[in-house]
């Protein structure tokens, strides 16, 4: 919004009254002009989303403004929990990263309440160990931590995260999809213990 007087677009509002057409009184922070504008508020509308959590998919309605922009990575309150957006199929069937919510089909998010679970597969030598574990969502896996898991110890060698396939560094449980290790000595000092958090075995002989 432009002053009238002196068009520049550094403003304050003073006031606003309305619902779906809002008047508001502004005020230029350049000259110090008063003026009135008034702004068409679109309706909301229903917005398909499906809330994936672990295995669990759970198909639900939100409510957005058809102008409104989403993009992968954005969290929305859903029924009071956050979820982030993981994928935006808009109305022609296609995938894309960014749309604006009136062309927008379905939004697929995964929930963020709740720990996060993260597969672990162990490398013996062709033979391969592979749990789940629920950590807590902040919880930190680093490239060459040794851990306990049950009656295996190991050393992490790599992870695979939502975007991409690390071999040093570290990551959070909730951007980690996969943690790989080969065994490590019992001898070695391990630093942390993951076997309370097992929640699913899939040993692999």
């Amino acid at each position: 919004m432009k002053c009238p007087v002196c068009n520049s677009e550094s403003h304050e509002i003073l006031k606003t009254k309305g619902k779906n057409t809002k008047e508001i009184l502004i005020k230029c922070n350049e000259c110090g002009n008063t003026f009135r504008e008034t702004i068409k508020i679109p309706k909301m509308v229903d917005c398909r989303i499906i809330i994936s959590q672990f295995s669990q998919s759970e198909k639900k309605q939100i409510k957005l403004y058809p102008d409104e922009i989403l993009q992968v990575g954005e969290v929305l309150l859903v029924d009071g929990d956050e979820v982030e957006i993981t994928s935006l199929e808009n109305n022609r069937g296609g995938r894309v990263s960014k749309s604006q919510v009136s062309e927008l089909e379905t939004i697929w998010a995964t929930s963020l309440a709740g720990p996060a679970r993260v597969g672990v597969s162990i490398d013996y030598s062709g033979r391969v160990l592979s749990k789940k574990v629920e950590v807590e969502r902040d919880f930190q896996f680093t490239v060459g931590d040794v851990v306990k898991m049950g009656r295996a110890v190991f050393r992490i060698k790599s992870m695979k995260t939502i975007t991409s396939k690390i071999r040093k560094g570290s990551a959070l449980a909730e951007q980690i999809k996969r943690v790989y290790g080969r065994p490590a000595s019992h001898k070695d000092k391990f630093q942390y213990d993951l076997t309370s958090k097992i929640v699913e075995n899939e040993d692999i002989d």
